[in-house]
């Protein structure tokens, strides 16, 4: 009886056998219990698989012994299908079960029984050593909970205007079809920008005037992070920034843009603590 090899090594651009077995185990039971509700099913037939709705099966039975059904479908994706199809129908499930959990009149027929919310994929993301986590339904290439925690609370306890931001840097960042690197990097220093804005009850000041105006104000604000953010904050508004689309975006990568969107929001969350 042999030991199983230790996961030393993050997924990033693949899923072994027994990630995609623990994540069936999450949808599979889902997708059983709740056949008959095929109006979420269709939507990821045709918004996700681009296929004719026609196609689609109206029940978990084959329409024919050449067809298979949804439930087969949408498992050979999971345990066989492209590592990243497979995130895809993860993410669109989540987004649509969160719609789908909240109408009311479906509600009735679903009882108590729980459906998939985003922590039980990121157990499985976590214990399997995968480099995604979901955040707002969207998955994003983050790789340890300090990341994750620390986007969060950016978003669940700031302002509407920090919040928006950073839920924008996170959906331009989370597309994988289309992500937009630069427009994410952006969107992270807005939301710092926007906090000042708002310490200072002003609308006006750009993010390196507004650092050295809470300063002055006598907000208690590490000199040394100060200092590191009107950099940061140089790097994206100066001739060549990206801001001023002089940057040359091909070479904001999402390893930079990640960066910027936890550094962004650990410092909205810093400044936010020292706010009055």
């Amino acid at each position: 009886m042999g030991l199983d090899a230790i996961r030393t090594t993050i997924q990033t651009n693949d899923l072994d056998q027994p990630t995609r077995n623990a994540l069936w185990n999450i949808i599979g039971p889902f997708f059983q219990k709740y056949a008959k509700y095929c109006s979420v099913y269709e939507d990821i037939w045709t918004n996700l698989f681009h296929k004719t709705s026609d196609t689609h099966p109206k029940s978990s039975q084959p329409l024919s012994s050449a067809d298979e059904s949804f439930y087969d479908y949408y498992r050979r994706v999971i345990i066989n299908g492209e590592w990243n199809k497979c995130l895809d129908l993860i993410e669109f499930l989540n987004q649509e079960i969160f719609w789908f959990k909240w109408n009311s009149q479906i509600n009735q027929n679903l009882g108590n029984y729980p459906v998939p919310a985003a922590d039980e994929y990121n157990d499985v993301f976590r214990e399997y050593l995968v480099g995604y986590r979901i955040m707002s339904s969207q998955i994003l290439p983050i790789t340890n909970d300090e990341e994750k925690e620390a986007i969060e609370q950016a978003v669940q306890k700031s302002s509407d205007a920090v919040a928006e931001q950073i839920s924008k840097a996170i959906r331009f960042l989370g597309d994988r079809k289309n992500p937009d690197y630069a427009k994410s990097v952006d969107c992270s220093i807005s939301a710092v920008e926007s906090q000042c804005r708002i310490m200072l009850n002003d609308p006006k000041p750009t993010l390196g005037k507004a650092l050295k105006m809470l300063e002055e104000k006598g907000v208690p604000l590490h000199r040394s992070l100060n200092a590191g953010f009107e950099k940061l904050y140089g790097f994206t508004s100066d001739a060549d920034g990206i801001r001023h689309a002089g940057l040359n975006t091909s070479n904001v990568d999402a390893d930079l843009a990640k960066f910027m969107l936890v550094s962004c929001s650990a410092f909205v969350n810093y400044l936010r603590s020292k706010q009055c």
